[in-house]
């Protein structure tokens, strides 16, 4: 999969293409059965998905948006579905055009698109002023195809990132998987943390949560952890740690269940939450802290994942 920084690159390839669109943050059903459609029916074209850099409503004002997925992340899943090219629009250039203009000047002109798919909700234009109804009114009559998904309903419930958000928040991670179609992660570089777990007898794996994005419900999770290709079992706990003096900022932390060799930090991992185990308390002492831990632990052994 090809990625292009704007639209302006792609444009320059002068390729034909079945372009799927939205923001798509996470990556989770809803947006695979977008993205899969225009992978499926772009023939000879090429299959391209259209997104931004930064969070429209972000960029709007909405501070209180956390995202599901960073582009490194969003990218690396998009390529799974078998796209093309994905491209990484700035939202902030193109904010100011007309629906008329956004589909005339961008999926005519630029991208020559020969069909397009977004879901049921996609707004587009100057102030969301476009609809799906409007894309495909202006899009048939330039010659351009256009496809509609409808929500995906899983049991009574539309899939959707905000869904996600609200069931990660609220610790219900294995809603939050289903939804998604895969296992929620944290990854990135493995920090040297405060050696807290190492002083208790167990060391762990330290992971940032990057900044913007959702935070899971505090608390203990099984999990699994990939480091340079191998995957262990884990018991993660995302939160503070409020026994042994407060973070500023909340951590994923991982004790590896299988994992004896040698020191991990500076390698890159990735940890899938599973199921959540409990909440994130303060302890009266640190040995009530490793009794619980020892407890947790002996918990996910016993669960498969």
């Amino acid at each position: 999969m090809e990625i292009f920084h704007s639209i302006e690159d792609f444009a320059k390839t002068g390729y034909e293409c079945h372009v799927a669109l939205g923001f798509f943050d996470g990556v989770h059903r809803g947006h695979r059965a977008v993205i899969d459609d225009c992978v499926m029916h772009k023939g000879v074209c090429r299959s391209a998905v259209l997104t931004f850099s930064e969070s429209p409503a972000r960029v709007m004002g909405r501070s209180d948006i956390h995202l599901l997925t960073d582009n490194d992340r969003k990218a690396r899943l998009i390529a799974e579905r078998g796209i093309d090219a994905l491209i990484f629009a700035d939202f902030r250039s193109s904010r100011e055009l007309s629906a008329e203009e956004f589909i005339t000047r961008v999926l005519r002109d630029q991208l020559r698109a020969r069909r397009v798919v977004c879901g049921y909700n996609y707004r587009f234009g100057k102030d969301g002023g476009g609809d799906t109804r409007m894309l495909a009114e202006i899009c048939t009559a330039l010659g351009i195809e256009v496809s509609v998904k409808e929500p995906v309903d899983l049991g009574g419930q539309a899939v959707s990132s905000t869904a996600i958000r609200e069931k990660l928040v609220a610790g219900d991670i294995e809603g939050a998987n289903v939804m998604l179609g895969y296992r929620y992660s944290v990854g990135g570089r493995i920090g040297t943390g405060n050696h807290i777990g190492t002083k208790m007898g167990f060391p762990t794996v330290n992971l940032p949560i990057g900044e913007g994005l959702v935070v899971p419900r505090y608390g203990v999770y099984a999990s699994r952890v990939t480091v340079d290709g191998v995957t262990y079992r884990g018991a993660t706990n995302i939160g503070v740690h409020p026994t042994v003096g407060e973070n500023e900022q909340p951590l994923c932390e991982t004790f590896l269940l299988d994992f004896g060799g040698e020191e991990l930090y500076g390698e890159r991992a990735v940890c899938e939450l599973s199921r959540f185990i409990r909440p994130e308390r303060k302890f009266s002492s640190v040995d009530e802290l490793t009794a619980q831990v020892s407890s947790d632990i002996e918990t996910i052994k016993g669960i498969r994942q």
